[in-house]
C-alpha cells in the first residue's frame, strides 16, 4: 500500500453510512448501536437504583443525562466533539487524531471505524471522570450473565479439552494427531468469536452447545472462507518453548476458547509463554478487561460460586482442575496479561510501529506468533475500507507485515462487518449468490496469516 496512507487518506473508500439506509454501516449507526447505548443507560439506571449512597445516586443521574446527550448527538448527526480528559492517559492522542484527520466529522459522514471507536471511548470518559462510578464496568452484568447461563456448556467444553490435552501428551510424537488437535483448538477459538454481545445479545447455553458440536464435527469448515490453518500449524509445530501473544476480543465463552488454546499450547510445550492483551477500559460491550480474565479463572476454580446445576461431577472436576492450572500459570509467569492503551486508541494497527511503538518494540516483536481475535481487531488490522475482496491479507497490513522483526500474525475472525480481504473471487461470488449479507452475518469466518519473519512458510 502507498506510503501516504493516513486515516483520512486511504487507498480505497472507507465504510460509511449510506444516506439511503442501504448498508450495514447505516443499520449499525441508525439502529444497532443506539440500541446498545439504550441498554447501557437502562442497565446503569438499575445500578443507580441499587446504590445506598445518596451522593452516588445523585451523580448517577448526571451521568445518565450525559449518556442520553451522547445518544441524541449520534442519532441527530452532530459533530464528533473533543473528548474530556479522564486521566486514563490517552485523551491527548484521541483529540490530536480527531483534529488532524477528522476536524469536521459528524456521525453520519465519518467512517464507521472512526465513529464506533469514538463512541465507546466517550462512554468510558463519562464514567472515568466521575467520583463514585469511575470503576463501574457498564457492560459487566451482561458479560457475566451470559457466561453464568452457559456453565453446563462451559464445563463440558473444558472436560473435552482436558481429555484432548491428556491424549495429546500421551502421544505427542504423533504429528498427525498433534496437527488435528491444533486444528480443532484453533477453529474453536475462531468460532468462539460468534459470541459477541454487541451483535448477538441473546446467547444461551443451548446455542453454545450447538456451536461446539458444529466445531467438533467439522460442520463449520465450509464456512471458513479463507483458511491458513495449515500454514499457521507449520510455524507452531516448529516452536519449542516459544512465545505466543493473543490480542483478545470478547469475554465469556470466546475468552474461554482462547484460554483453552493457550492451555493446549503450553501443556504440549509449543509455547513457554503466552501473553494476553486485554482492554484497560470497558469496550465494545463484551471485550475482555483484566478483571474479566481473572473472573473467568475464579469461576473455573470454584464453579459452585456461579452455579453447577445440571453439571456432571466429571465435567465439574475437569473445570476445577483447569482453573487451578490457569491460576498457577498466572502466578508463575507462564501466562501474562497486558492492557496497553493502544488497543482502545484511535489508530489502526498498521500504526503500531509508530503510534504504538512501545507495544510493537517491547511486546509483539518478541513473540513468535501473535493471534488477533475477532471482528474489531480484524477491522483495525486491515482498516475499514471497501477493499477489493481478493486483496491479499498481507498487502492490507502495512509495515507490521514487512518489518524484518515482525512476528507471524494470525487473524481469527467471524465476519460481522462488510470489509474483508484475501477471499477467492469465485468463492465470494458463490457466497453473495447464496447469502447477500454473508460478510456481516457472523456465520462465516477467516483464519489468515501474515508470516512476518517466518517467510517461506
Amino acid at each position: 500500500m502507498s506510503s501516504d496512507f493516513t486515516p483520512s487518506n486511504t487507498p480505497f473508500k472507507p465504510l460509511a453510512a449510506a444516506r439511503d439506509g442501504s448498508n450495514f454501516t447505516y443499520e449499525s449507526l441508525h439502529n444497532r448501536v443506539p440500541h446498545i447505548l439504550t441498554d447501557v443507560i437502562n442497565d446503569f439506571y438499575s445500578s443507580i437504583q441499587s446504590s445506598t449512597s445518596a451522593a452516588a445516586i445523585s451523580e448517577g443521574k448526571v451521568l445518565t443525562g450525559q449518556l442520553s446527550q451522547l445518544k441524541h448527538e449520534m442519532v441527530t448527526d452532530k459533530p464528533l466533539t473533543p473528548l474530556d480528559d479522564d486521566a486514563v492517559g490517552d485523551i491527548d492522542t484521541w483529540n490530536r487524531w480527531l483534529s488532524l484527520y477528522f476536524p469536521t466529522a459528524t456521525w453520519y459522514t465519518t467512517p464507521f471505524l472512526t465513529w464506533e471507536t469514538y463512541l465507546y471511548r466517550r462512554i468510558a470518559t463519562i464514567f472515568k471522570r466521575s467520583e463514585h462510578w469511575r470503576d463501574h464496568d457498564f457492560f459487566a452484568k451482561k458479560k457475566e450473565a451470559t457466561f453464568k447461563a452457559s456453565m453446563v456448556a462451559v464445563a463440558k467444553l473444558c472436560s473435552r479439552v482436558d481429555a484432548l490435552t491428556r491424549d495429546s501428551l500421551a502421544d505427542s510424537e504423533n504429528k498427525t494427531k498433534m496437527h488435528l488437535a491444533f486444528v480443532e483448538m484453533l477453529q474453536a477459538s475462531l468460532w468462539g468469536n460468534q459470541t459477541d454481545l454487541s451483535m448477538f445479545p441473546d446467547l444461551n447455553s443451548e446455542a453454545l452447545e450447538e456451536m461446539q458440536a458444529r466445531i467438533s464435527s467439522g460442520e463449520n469448515n465450509s464456512k471458513i472462507v479463507a483458511n491458513d490453518t495449515d500454514r499457521i500449524w507449520k510455524i507452531v509445530s516448529q516452536l519449542r518453548g516459544g512465545r505466543v501473544d493473543i490480542v483478545l476480543d470478547n469475554s465469556g465463552f470466546e475468552l474461554l476458547q482462547d484460554v483453552l488454546l493457550a492451555h493446549w499450547l503450553v501443556s504440549l510445550g509449543y509455547a513457554q509463554k503466552v501473553v494476553f492483551h486485554s482492554k484497560r477500559i470497558p469496550w465494545y460491550v463484551s471485550d475482555v478487561t483484566n478483571e474479566d480474565f481473572f473472573w473467568l479463572v475464579r469461576a473455573a476454580q470454584t464453579p459452585s460460586l456461579i452455579g453447577t446445576k445440571g453439571m456432571s461431577a466429571e465435567d465439574e472436576a475437569a473445570l476445577t482442575g483447569l482453573g487451578n492450572q490457569w491460576s498457577q500459570f498466572l502466578a508463575d509467569g507462564t501466562w501474562e496479561l497486558r492492557d496497553e492503551l493502544f488497543w482502545t486508541g484511535p489508530y489502526g494497527f498498521r500504526y503500531l510501529p509508530t503510534e504504538g511503538k512501545d507495544v510493537w518494540d517491547n511486546e509483539l516483536t518478541k513473540a513468535d506468533l501473535v493471534i488477533f481475535k475477532g471482528d474489531l481487531n480484524y477491522r483495525k488490522l486491515i482498516y475499514d475500507l471497501e477493499w477489493p475482496i481478493s486483496t491479499p491479507f498481507v498487502d492490507a497490513l502495512g509495515d507490521i507485515a514487512t518489518d524484518p522483526r515482525a512476528p507471524a500474525i494470525a487473524a481469527l475472525r467471524t465476519s460481522k462487518c462488510d470489509t474483508i480481504t484475501g477471499v477467492d473471487p469465485d468463492r465470494a461470488k458463490e457466497l453473495f449468490a447464496k447469502q447477500e449479507d454473508w460478510m456481516y452475518s457472523g456465520q462465516y469466518g477467516v483464519i489468515q496469516l501474515s508470516p512476518g519473519r517466518w517467510q517461506g512458510i
